[in-house]
């Protein structure tokens, strides 16, 4: 299982509209295909800092599903509440 781990900072007060509007992408009837599940974590030490963690069956699902102009839609409205993007890690589950 591959694992993919990005960072946001959220502009204030867009945490909750954050959260919302990744389930939403990542819940709906056009869920991805080889995306397993994902969590989102909130920083305790960082005010307004998310990390989303998804878990794909492999990378090339990922890579697929970034291309899709439906990705490229849901980008476009997350740019409005995200005020910077951190780092990302890929990485393999072993346990």
């Amino acid at each position: 299982m591959y694992t993919y781990i990005v960072s946001f900072k959220v502009k204030d007060g867009e945490g909750i509209t954050f959260v919302e509007l990744q389930k939403f992408e990542e819940l709906t009837e056009a869920k991805p295909a080889g995306l397993d599940h994902f969590h989102i974590f909130k920083d305790r030490n960082e005010e307004n800092r998310y990390f989303l963690v998804e878990y794909w069956t492999s990378i090339e699902d990922r890579i697929k599903m970034e291309k899709s102009k439906e990705h490229y839609l849901f980008k476009e409205h997350r740019k409005l509440i995200i005020d910077k993007k951190y780092e990302t890690y890929e990485c393999d589950v072993i346990v």
